[in-house]
């Protein structure tokens, strides 16, 4: 690294009071056509912004910051509690609106096909294929498990290898 490039690197250091120059070091900014335009301009740079530092009420800024904050979190906090209430009045219309089609024996008929959803990995088996997935499966939702229904813990190599795929996707 040559004496150029050690000045120069330490002129931030220098204009900002935190080091100091040799004699030495002085005469060779003083000489250097390298060195001298950019010991001027840091100079130079490093008094930009006094003037905004020393008008700078921190103290109050810091305490406008820290109302802005608050201010925010609280809207964040109603808006959260905005959408979950939003959420509970949807479930509590549905959970009402078919309640009442119970009551009343009223069905809706779709005229719409069932949902068909092709699977690449399903598409080549044959009927006892598909049987035998479908009894790997898990029950519909809301069918409460049997007491036979083994435990992890019972499970073999090849059942748990079978549930650590279907936990893969």
């Amino acid at each position: 690294m040559t004496i150029c490039e050690l000045l120069i690197d330490r002129m931030p250091l220098v204009a900002h009071g935190r080091d100091a120059w040799t004699t030495e070091e002085l005469a060779h900014l003083a000489s250097c056509p390298e060195c001298a335009p950019a010991w001027r301009l840091v100079q130079a740079a490093s008094h930009l912004g006094a003037a905004a530092a020393r008008d700078l009420d921190t103290g109050r800024t810091g305490d406008r910051v820290v109302a802005r904050l608050s201010v925010l979190r609280r809207r964040a906090r109603w808006r959260a509690v905005g959408w979950a209430g939003l959420a509970a009045a949807a479930a509590v219309a549905l959970v009402v609106s078919v309640s009442l089609r119970e009551r009343s024996g009223h069905t809706v008929a779709t005229a719409e096909p069932p949902f068909h959803l092709p699977i690449a990995e399903l598409e080549g088996l044959s009927a006892p294929q598909l049987e035998t997935v479908l009894e790997g499966l898990d029950a519909p939702l809301g069918a409460s498990s049997t007491p036979d229904t083994p435990a992890l813990g019972d499970l073999g190599n090849a059942q748990l290898e079978q549930v650590l795929r279907s936990l893969e996707g």
